[in-house]
């Protein structure tokens, strides 16, 4: 990736998996580093009470999050946590009730209600949503302008990609009707294996069905990933010419032009 000067990029894109373990986070701590690099403005915002993103980031948990900002309590500037990696609104357990505590009949909008004072700041917002599809997930899904759907090459996952193409589905018609699914990212690549070549053409057929794509660019399997998280550094710091920054790399060269051709 060369770094550029800033850009007009405008999106809010959501990172969304049913299932655990298919590089969610991984890939929104990669396209803020890596968008960052690039000489774009990138905030991630970190929604799930696990909090990994956040610890990836070397985020301060302790602090107001965004369902304080979501709930009144804080305000959105407030939160706001500038990183090596980038900049980020960290997530703690307190998000796990986000359920019992964002009410009303507007809940689902208040995310997209609360960026709005930064969204011009900012030519990326990455939302990394849970791995259930809950209050905030939808609030992701209103927000955005379009999704991610990173999925682990294995016929679980094709599963689950489905589900989620459903939920992405409902929510343009009930209340995003401009949202777009950009494509399927497939993770946890084997490309020389009959198996993955078998799961590709199966994912090719399913998105095919979905109106969507696979991007080109997939993320091979690599411990290298896992270490950069436990050290807190981003892939491409840790590794920079290892399998999973180059694929990284490669694959936001693809989605950056892709939304340059869409926008």
């Amino acid at each position: 990736m060369n770094k550029g000067s800033e850009k007009s990029m405008n999106e809010i894109i959501a990172l969304m998996s049913k299932k655990g373990g298919a590089g969610k986070t991984t890939t929104a701590e990669a396209l803020t580093a890596g968008f960052t690099a690039k000489g774009y403005k990138v905030l991630a915002v970190d929604l799930d009470g696990q909090a990994n993103l956040s610890y990836s980031m070397a985020a301060d948990t302790d602090r107001a999050n965004i369902l304080d900002v979501l709930a009144g309590k804080a305000n959105i500037k407030d939160v706001i946590q500038h990183t090596a990696t980038g900049d980020i609104i960290a997530a703690n357990s307190v998000l796990d009730v986000a359920d019992i505590r964002l009410t009303g009949n507007n809940r689902n909008m208040l995310l997209k209600k609360a960026l709005e004072p930064v969204k011009p700041e900012y030519n990326l917002i990455i939302l990394d949503t849970l791995p259930f599809f809950g209050v905030l997930t939808l609030n992701a899904l209103a927000a955005s302008t379009g999704v991610i759907i990173p999925a682990k090459a294995d016929i679980f996952n094709l599963n689950t990609f489905k589900r989620a193409y459903s939920l992405i589905r409902s929510a343009q018609d009930a209340f995003n009707a401009d949202l777009k699914l950009y494509g399927v990212l497939l993770t946890h690549f084997k490309p020389n294996t009959k198996n993955t070549r078998e799961l590709l053409e199966l994912f090719t057929q399913a998105a095919g069905e979905c109106d969507t794509r696979i991007f080109n660019t997939k993320i091979r399997e690599t411990v290298a990933i896992q270490t950069a998280q436990a050290l807190q550094q981003d892939i491409f710091n840790y590794k920079p010419k290892g399998n999973a920054a180059q694929d990284y790399s490669a694959f936001i060269d693809e989605f950056e032009n892709l939304i340059i051709k869409e926008s």
